[in-house]
């Protein structure tokens, strides 16, 4: 098939770039020799400039140096937004380490599985999450572990507000090193260590686990300056901007796009350690955030609650989010709310964020845009992947390009599996149209089959949250046995509304808007709904939660 989405490109875009060749860090040193003395970081009011977050990533590569910790090594990030995630993460690459962000709310095996996997000998915690590191670190053999406090860079008087929850008293345990007392200790003077970006990993990303056990994505210096470079580009984003860092920083997106991409062209971000959404408009508000980039739970929360009179957030000039398909409904309100566009986008960590985003100029609502620079994008048979299908025809979705992994970490049969012939294999289903953008339907395994009809959980939810009470919903697939699966939806009301409508009430509605197959034949309100780290709805959780229920009633 020719490349239709040729037609829909981005104005004044070239169609390929031209990526610079060398290690992720040297955009750190790159943006420090040219701008040292601008602001990198706002957090909560503290300003750490470039020069600053440039020496401390040479202090930490230094001490990882002095404890003989080699290139290829891996180094583990157990840790929320903050400075120090960053300055840990560019001395790691500093030092020839492989980077290992790990999920800050991991419990025990969780962090078990992920340091046994990656063969991380050292880590970077926060010093509240240390009981987790102390229970298995005998276990997995970590050599040298530093901590630190979320809350060393507040400032006394803060500028946005602080969750209760961020305000952790620091505490010290034996065996153990204080990360930015170490770093004031040492004099910066990183190891030369010769880089070969193309094959050099900088990264172990991995992934959710939503089908199975977390796998570790193999991603290149190279990968990621594929899509760190070619980000700015598509969003056209310098050293003017001023983004909000929201997104988690362990993620591939909130990396890519609130951490490394700043640093890259010298804009400045303003990084908060959790999203809260009066701290997240407030930082807009006060420091004239250009631009974010987030997923689609963000979205819908600005678009229910922000209040544009007491927000101003006229400074946006566009916003960004991907995780899921955003429902017409919550673009049309967050538009209204902010003034800006939300663009949204599609990527993994196998790909390490975008492989796809709607042109900035002519964004098509609903869908997940189109290819980005230099990558290729067919819709095949989701039976055996090798029938190219045609023009909205539904089928699964595989990329080509040049941010694509290497392959999974220690895991050649699940590499062979994802990765055939240099494409990647994403398992999500979607569909191309006549202008080459992407419309992503569901995840194979989150397809509801209803007496022989197909029902993606995404529509359902676009539908249902068009009903006024409905702050979030997640919906999927139970087992039925006259239908063989019947549509469920677990639903948080906003709260003006609990009390006053019933499930029933939802199920009324939503037969009268829906075809008899595909509304909710059951209905569950929560007070929340179960959230991955990177704040994507865990549909996974909600089936669980459901069969649980189903077998303690069978048992009674």
């Amino acid at each position: 098939m020719e490349k239709p989405w040729y037609n829909s490109w981005p104005k004044g875009l070239p169609k390929t770039l031209d990526y610079p060749n060398i290690p992720l860090h040297q955009t750190l040193d790159d943006t420090a020799k040219r701008l040292p003395n601008k602001t990198s970081l706002i957090y909560y009011g503290t300003e750490i400039t470039f020069k600053e977050v440039k020496e401390n990533a040479d202090r930490f590569a230094t001490v990882l140096a002095e404890m003989d910790v080699k290139k290829g090594d891996r180094v583990c990030l157990y840790l929320e937004n903050s400075p120090q995630f960053v300055m840990a993460y560019y001395g790691a690459l500093k030092a020839g380490a492989i980077v290992v962000p790990a999920n800050p709310m991991f419990k025990e095996m969780e962090l078990e599985y992920q340091l046994s996997d990656s063969g991380s000998e050292t880590i970077v915690a926060l010093d509240h999450l240390y009981p987790y590191v102390e229970k298995v670190r005998d276990k997995v053999g970590l050599k040298n572990v530093f901590l630190t406090n979320i809350g060393e860079y507040f400032p006394e008087e803060p500028t946005l507000p602080i969750m209760d929850a961020l305000k952790v008293e620091k505490k010290t345990y034996p065996k153990t090193i204080d990360f930015l007392e170490k770093l004031e200790e040492t004099k910066p003077n990183p190891p030369k260590i010769e880089f070969n970006p193309k094959e050099d990993l900088a990264l172990l990303q991995y992934t959710a686990g939503t089908t199975g056990m977390p796998k570790g994505a193999m991603i290149t210096h190279s990968n990621i300056m594929t899509n760190v470079y070619g980000g700015s580009k598509w969003v056209g984003t310098t050293d003017k901007d001023v983004s909000v860092g929201v997104l988690p920083f362990f993620h591939a997106t909130g990396m890519v796009h609130s951490m490394c991409n700043p640093i890259l062209v010298g804009a400045t971000s303003v990084v908060l350690a959790r999203f809260d959404l009066a701290a997240f408009l407030e930082a807009i508000s006060k420091y004239r955030c250009t631009l974010w980039v987030g997923i689609t739970t963000i979205a819908v929360a600005i678009a229910m609650f922000a209040d544009p009179k007491k927000y101003d957030m006229t400074s946006l000039r566009c916003s960004f989010a991907g995780g899921a398909p955003l429902g017409q409904e919550v673009i049309k309100k967050y538009k209204e709310v902010t003034g800006s566009d939300m663009i949204e986008g599609y990527g993994l960590s196998e790909s390490i964020s975008q492989v796809t985003i709607n042109p900035v100029d002519k964004p098509k609502y609903g869908s997940a845009g189109i290819p980005v620079f230099d990558v290729d994008a067919k819709v095949v048979d989701s039976e055996t992947g090798t029938k190219e299908l045609g023009f909205d025809q539904e089928g699964e979705l595989i990329f080509k390009g040049p941010q694509i992994m290497r392959g999974y970490w220690k895991n050649p049969e699940k590499t062979k599996e994802t990765l055939r012939d240099g494409w990647l294999y994403t398992g999500d289903i979607g569909k191309m149209d006549k202008d080459g953008y992407i419309w992503i339907v569901g995840r194979k395994k989150e397809m509801i089959n209803v007496s022989g009809y197909k029902v993606w959980p995404f529509e359902v939810e676009d539908f249902l949250y068009k009903h006024e009470a409905v702050q979030e919903v997640g919906v999927v697939g139970v087992p039925d046995e006259y239908r063989g699966e019947t549509v469920k939806a677990v639903i948080v009301l906003k709260p003006e509304y609990r009390g006053k409508v019933t499930e029933e009430d939802i199920i009324r509605w939503s037969k009268e808007k829906m075809a008899a197959y595909k509304y909710p034949r059951i209905v569950e309100f929560k007070d929340s709904l179960p959230k991955s780290g990177a704040g994507k709805v865990l549909r996974r959780v909600l089936l669980e939660e459901h069969l649980e229920k189903m077998k303690k009633s069978k048992s009674n």
